[in-house]
């Protein structure tokens, strides 16, 4: 059975605000919600979501038991510890605990310093909130743009720009990278949303599951997670809660702060059952399903179904192997160093503090008599001689070098790892007076060879969420329509952010030696060298490489018009030096041939007249 998406239900998951809030009735309405599903489908479909969330959620449990909890407890303890150590990776609700102390594994915080590092360069590196970091670009290259595409590219640009950055859009990926960095994996949700246009949702590691297609595309992605009583009201509407919800609602006080275990699926579209042609499809030319229920309440509708044109999340994965939908990360790379870290920092503590207050041997006289370890005071013996008195049980005292050097190489191998030698490489501890440019470029285009494969994997995650976000935009009608010349031509994303730009290099570099070499070789004197380049796709394509604005290089109607006037004028110019040039000519032979016929070369005749083989007569001047 097909489901029709004209309910006015899946509005709440874009209207949820105070405001709407507000509206919300003291009691649900007698009626029950607008059918999404009937209580039979849902029945059915209900089935099939749980348990295939029961089977991803043992796909994950080998993540989730080891590397997940170790990576939590030893780096980002207050990112995901809380769920990580829940029963059965399932978080439990209404507990009251998630503030208290949860870092006590970690000693020397390192790994979480750099950590923050590395997640802040690559965002600062790939999207900075604070310059230009992607340009919108015909998909075809050889499109040829007039005035009209690039003002509608820079006018869509800047739109998409300015909706990014009243959002939340820009903390929801620094969030997302940050655990990208430690977990290997991160997902992103973006919805909707009526007051910012877009709102994102960064959930946490351990929270959501994940499948994955034929492709190796991550195309499935579950969740549980808590929400109070308000939060439910609130996403959902009233009259789409379970009765266990609306009587709380009805209660208000502290019951409005209750926990209930939510359960959300996005998956294809695809129908489930084996009776007829399914159930759970939704209706339309939908790719994906969106379902919210009760976990473990066996209520009798969902609290919200809505079909999608494109996938609404991304799920980024720094490194995959094989189809596995879950990717490795730096932090477990580095993960048997914290660890090592840890120990290393406890046994100096301890070596410190035996150096300082030392365990002790005294004799056996002071048992029952005052003694002190306390600066001025004293300790009265019968008879001071040497081995009587109080004394450190060790003969020697500790040497520390040994470990603090090794606990400096570890840290320095974390650091590494988590690639602050590449994001701090300018602000780096040598004198900025023994580096060049050069050396800084040859520097950084070495270490980006080193990240450039995750750096790819990066860019693609995020050209499909700008995709995303570009479709939310289209739908709201708030992008114009494209102009006649971009029609038919599907748009791409160039991006021309710091670390996009590196990952180019080569490529602009290649071209800059081409050009290079061209040059001269045609000061050697040979020209013909200039011949295979054209000139105007190495500027176009540099450009595109470069990130800048279209604006600054003219149309091709522009410069073909300035091409003909160049070549009108110079072929004038041709014109006027050739007349001149013959005028000249004129000019200089009459002068010659005055002056030959003043010289006398003798028998009578002067030099214009032997030329011609004649003799002037009296008073006659050849």
């Amino acid at each position: 059975m097909a489901l029709s998406m004209k309910d006015e239900a899946t509005s709440w998951l874009e209207q949820a605000s105070p405001e709407t809030l507000s509206k919300q009735p003291i009691k649900a309405s007698k009626n029950p919600p607008k059918e999404k599903i009937s209580e039979k489908d849902w029945s059915v479909l209900r089935g099939h979501l749980e348990s295939n969330l029961a089977m991803l959620r043992t796909w994950r449990d080998s993540w989730w038991i080891q590397n997940y909890s170790d990576l939590a407890r030893y780096i980002l303890p207050r990112r995901s510890i809380w769920l990580t150590q829940s029963a059965g990776g399932i978080p439990s609700p209404n507990t009251m605990t998630r503030g208290l102390e949860i870092n006590n594994n970690i000693l020397d915080p390192t790994a979480t310093f750099a950590a923050r590092v590395c997640a802040g360069g690559i965002v600062s590196g790939l999207c900075s909130p604070s310059r230009p970091w992607f340009k919108l670009v015909p998909a075809m290259k050889e499109t040829q743009l007039d005035d009209e595409a690039r003002q509608w590219l820079d006018t869509t640009e800047e739109l998409v720009y300015r909706v990014l950055a009243r959002s939340n859009w820009y903390s929801a990926i620094t969030q997302e990278i940050e655990d990208l960095v430690v977990y290997g994996t991160s997902v992103n949700i973006i919805y909707e949303d009526a007051k910012d246009l877009i709102r994102c949702y960064t959930p946490c590691v351990g929270e959501y599951y994940l499948s994955s297609g034929s492709t190796m595309r991550v195309d499935g992605l579950y969740r549980i997670f808590v929400m109070t009583v308000l939060q439910m009201v609130d996403m959902f509407g009233l009259d789409n809660c379970s009765p266990d919800v609306q009587k709380l609602w009805g209660e208000k006080g502290g019951a409005l702060t209750t926990e209930r275990l939510v359960a959300h699926s996005v998956e294809p579209n695809y129908p489930v059952g084996d009776q007829g042609n399914g159930v759970g499809r939704i209706k339309g030319d939908f790719v994906f399903r969106e379902t919210y229920w009760m976990y473990g309440a066996g209520t009798k509708y969902p609290l919200a179904m809505r079909g999608y044109m494109e996938a609404p999340f991304t799920a980024t994965r720094w490194s995959t192997q094989s189809n596995d939908a879950y990717g490795r990360s730096p932090g477990m790379d580095i993960l048997p160093d914290v660890i090592q870290l840890q120990v290393m920092t406890e046994r100096k503590a301890e070596g410190v503090e035996k150096g300082l207050r030392p365990p002790l041997i005294a004799n056996a006289e002071l048992k029952n008599h005052p003694q002190s370890q306390l600066p001025g005071m004293v300790t009265y013996l019968n008879e001071v001689s040497a081995g009587k008195g109080m004394r450190s049980i060790y003969e020697q005292q500790f040497e520390l070098n040994y470990i603090t050097q090794d606990i400096a190489a570890i840290q320095q191998r974390i650091k590494v790892g988590l690639f602050n030698d590449l994001f701090m490489l300018i602000i780096s501890g040598e004198p900025m007076t023994e580096k060049t440019a050069t050396e800084i470029t040859a520097k950084v285009s070495e270490k980006i060879a080193i990240i450039g494969p995750v750096i790819d994997n990066l860019l693609g995650g995020l050209q499909q969420k700008l995709q995303r976000v570009f479709a939310i935009l289209q739908r709201k009608k708030m992008i114009a329509p494209k102009p006649k010349s971009l029609q038919g031509d599907p748009l791409d994303v160039s991006f021309i952010s710091a670390l996009a730009i590196a990952q180019k290099a080569a490529n602009l570099t290649g071209a800059e030696s081409l050009v290079k070499m061209a040059g001269g070789l045609a000061q050697l004197g040979k020209p013909e060298a200039l011949d295979p380049l054209d000139v105007d796709f190495i500027l176009r394509d540099y450009q595109s490489m470069l990130g800048v604005k279209e604006q600054y290089l003219h149309g091709p109607e522009f410069v073909a018009h300035v091409r003909e006037q160049r070549a009108a004028q110079q072929q004038q110019q041709q014109k006027l030096a050739a007349m001149n040039s013959i005028a000249d000519t004129a000019s200089k032979g009459a002068s010659a041939a005055s002056d030959l016929s003043d010289v006398d070369i003798g028998s009578g005749q002067n030099a214009v007249q032997a030329m011609l083989g004649t003799q002037a007569g009296p008073g006659q001047r050849l």
